[in-house]
């Protein structure tokens, strides 16, 4: 049997990345018996692609013959390609190492659900209903607590409230922050991830630290132009990518 782990690095103690298409990498294992004859990591073609990268990722696990594949998220098309290549798909967490013993071990959920793109769906239902978008978990530092009428915070860390949006049930969660950081054992990113696993963290300003840490966790930072939970909810799709820190030291 041979395994595709998404993955941040290339040795086994790389966090799983969350996204399928535009992974750093692919963790080949060859494994007889639950026991690992072959190991090796591989770039992932699809980040070179403009457009279609999960389909060309897709491609390049089926011409090396992997049989499962262990990711995060991944969109309609990929899931399509992979099932067309007779390749099983199952969703991970945690590190590499982590995500391998656990699929030997018969403790991962099996991806079947062949979503509709996006395209399909009228724009309005999209605005209603959010769920539609992604299955993902997004994390919003807030200034109180308001609902979707919440005020995001300019400042991650000193964001008072914290929102988690799960999409899959259209359901929006506020808490307080308690993170400690004091903490020498876990920094707040370690915190949060353990706490509420999210699987994309809205901020407008944040450190680079902290920047570091969401990358190397396997989830993603997302940034845009909002003043409200509910419009942050309501553009998913529309948030850009943020890779620049505030510039103070944590």
């Amino acid at each position: 049997m041979k395994i595709a782990i998404t993955s941040v690095g290339v040795d086994e103690n790389s966090m799983l990345d969350q996204r399928f298409g535009r992974c750093q990498y692919f963790q080949i294992f060859d494994v007889e018996d639950k026991e690992v004859k072959k190991h090796e990591a591989i770039p992932n073609q699809g980040t070179i692609q403009g457009h279609g990268a999960g389909i060309r990722a897709s491609e390049q696990l089926g011409q090396i013959g992997v049989n499962v594949v262990i990711t995060g998220q991944l969109g309609p098309n990929s899931t399509s390609v992979l099932k067309e290549l007779g390749i099983t798909i199952y969703s991970g967490k945690g590190t590499v190492k982590e995500a391998l013993r656990d699929f030997l071990n018969g403790e991962l959920n099996q991806i079947t659900d062949i979503s509709k793109p996006h395209s399909q769906a009228p724009k309005e239902s999209l605005k209603e209903s959010p769920k539609k978008v992604t299955n993902e978990r997004i994390f919003i530092p807030l200034m109180n607590n308001n609902g979707m009428d919440s005020e995001i915070s300019e400042h991650f860390g000193h964001a008072p409230f914290f929102g988690l949006h799960d999409v899959s049930k259209n359901r929006l969660e506020i808490i307080p922050n308690d993170l400690d950081h004091a903490d020498p054992s876990k920094s707040p990113i370690e915190q949060i991830q353990d706490t509420v696993n999210p699987t994309i963290i809205f901020a407008k300003s944040i450190g680079g630290r902290a920047i570091s840490l969401i990358q190397e966790k396997g989830m993603r930072l997302k940034t845009g132009n909002f003043k409200r939970a509910g419009e942050v909810i309501e553009n998913l799709d529309s948030l850009k990518d943020k890779t620049d820190d505030c510039g103070h030291k944590h």
